[in-house]
């Protein structure tokens, strides 16, 4: 008769070669699964003849209507795979993360260019994780509301620039406008100094870097598609390159993270450098990422900007959205005053504008690509280990069933739970007042920053910002396309004519902007020519403010 103890054993066993045969079991299923539909492909290039060069959204989009929101690719051997619905993106890049957050290999950029210190292209692990740990307390909603008094500085300073350039000949550079306030701004909070002109020598050295990395991070250079070229003793000419290049990315971070030390005042710099984390980090790293925090929040929060003023040029006629906006800002804020972040519960309708350029020209149009770290299955489907995962944010931002039959066009009301709001005249003015200052709107998917644990951090500062801008910008002025000098004629601007890298931008127009009253002119000219403020004190405000927080 066998003991208690030999029975146990005998139990035990039996388990554990009934687990071996359903994980094999399991994963012979697996593997049996079918993969995600997607347009036939050819022997060994797979589909890489059929995806274009450029513009390859569109024909994502185009193909996602015939094989549904999960399609599969194959170029040359690389699984991918291309979400076109909010659902399937959050089921699986947010909702699985574990499994949806790594990044894909790029040779170039990644390792011979930044030498593995770019966050962006991190693999999901520990020391991402530390990264994280140490931005979250200066990027969160709380962090976001404590820089008001910068934001409100520059975007005062905007108003000065574009008022007094409209009257030159040459009128207004909406763009570097845009983009000098937008830097000014980030540089005064990370490293202490402001950038009053937007043509000082450290932003126009961060611009080239930032567009020569941009060229690297195509994924089409010959050593990222055969990666085992880098491993010949050959002298490529990447290498040289690339290596020039680190050169000068890390000279740049280096340089901003030695003067934000040396500057008077709070920064990120100097808040990041008390903490846990970076002492955990060598000085090259700690400065790699900041210097990476900045370089995101130059571009994207700014061309946002852009799409923004393409809509009030190429929109409004439909929709109306300028007229109602700059009706409510008149009863809400008049003639006396500018708008104000203590406004923003009374202004909802400028929240609803700000989420309607984010979901009607969204900038990371197909974001870079998360990394499988393990096969999974979704929906009857199998998805390989170490596929790429796009999401395809023009499906996305086009979801007829999420944003009704007028997807493309610009309608700021879909944003919002009460359509009255929309319609405030004299004497009607709505509040909701929010801790936060933040208005309520509808419980739709806002996905502009991305998803998951790779979703963009400095989404909160953002949203804050473009608020602010989009509010000042409307009640202070009206803008009108441009007239050819020759013919008299209005030049059109064409909403769809774009320009792609990594991310999508609107081709260069040209518009006329003028103040909206006398009472612009006064007040700007009064109150907005704040280059020569000092604005230490306004940062030692914000590190004050911040203090308890950090002590809690």
């Amino acid at each position: 008769m066998l003991t208690k103890l030999a029975l146990a054993i005998v139990a035990l066993a039996a388990v554990l070669v009934f687990n071996r045969l359903l994980a094999l079991v399991t994963r012979i299923s697996k593997s049996r699964l079918p993969l995600p539909p997607g347009p036939a492909g050819l022997p060994v290039i797979g589909n890489i003849h059929q995806n274009p060069k450029t513009h390859a959204w569109l024909q994502w989009h185009k193909w996602s209507k015939k094989y549904g929101p999960v399609i599969y690719l194959n170029m040359l051997g690389q699984p991918i795979v291309i979400l076109h619905s909010a659902k399937t993106a959050q089921d699986l890049l947010a909702r699985r993360g574990a499994t949806y957050s790594d990044r894909p290999r790029l040779v170039l950029a990644g390792e011979l260019a930044l030498k593995g210190l770019h966050l962006v292209l991190m693999p999901y692990d520990a020391r991402y994780k530390l990264h994280q740990r140490l931005e979250a307390p200066l990027l969160s909603p709380r962090a976001a509301s404590s820089y008001q008094p910068i934001l409100d500085l520059e975007n005062r300073q905007l108003l000065f620039d574009i008022l007094t350039s409209a009257a030159s000949p040459r009128g207004v550079d909406y763009h570097h406008q845009l983009e000098r306030t937008m830097a000014s701004l980030t540089y005064a909070l990370m490293y202490g100094y402001r950038l009053p002109t937007g043509h000082e020598p450290e932003i126009v050295r961060a611009h080239v870097i930032m567009k020569e990395f941009a060229d690297m991070m195509s994924g089409n250079n010959i050593v990222d598609i055969l990666p085992f070229l880098d491993k010949l003793p050959i002298p490529w000419p990447w290498r040289t390159k690339a290596e020039r290049h680190w050169l000068e990315q890390r000279d740049l971070h280096l340089t901003n993270l030695n003067r934000a030390k040396a500057n008077p005042g709070w920064n990120f710099v100097k808040e990041m450098g008390a903490s846990a984390e970076v002492k955990q980090m060598n000085e090259e790293e700690f400065a790699f990422d900041v210097g990476i925090l900045a370089d995101a929040a130059l571009e994207t929060t700014v061309l946002t900007g852009n799409w923004f003023v393409v809509a009030w040029l190429t929109q409004n006629k439909k929709s109306g959205f300028v007229t109602k906006a700059q009706r409510l800002l008149d009863d809400v804020v008049g003639r006396d005053r500018l708008p104000s972040f203590a406004d923003r519960p009374n202004l909802v309708y400028i929240d609803a504008i700000v989420e309607e350029v984010l979901r009607w020209r969204p900038i990371g149009i197909t974001g870079i690509p998360h990394v499988t770290k393990v096969e999974d299955q979704y929906e009857g489907y199998r998805i390989p280990a170490g596929t790429m995962v796009f999401a395809n944010q023009w499906s996305i931002t086009r979801d007829t069933a999420t944003f009704g039959p007028d997807a493309d066009d610009f309608v700021p009301e879909r944003w919002l739970a009460d359509a009255d709001w929309a319609h405030c005249g004299p004497g009607d003015v709505k509040t909701r007042p929010k801790s936060d200052g933040a208005a309520p709107l509808k419980d739709i998917p806002s996905t502009g920053f991305g998803f998951g644990r790779r979703i963009c951090t400095g989404q909160h500062i953002a949203r804050t910002q473009l608020w602010l801008q989009v509010a000042l910008l409307l009640w202070a002025f009206n803008l009108e396309g441009a007239v050819d000098p020759q013919s008299g004629e209005p030049i059109e601007v064409d909403p769809w004519a774009m320009a792609e890298s990594l991310i999508i931008k609107p081709l260069p127009f040209n518009a006329i902007i003028k103040p909206r009253g006398p009472w612009v002119e006064e007040l700007v000219m009064r109150d907005c020519n704040v280059n020569k403020q000092d604005f230490v004190e306004l940062l030692e405000k914000i590190g004050r403010d911040r203090a308890p927080r950090r002590e809690n």
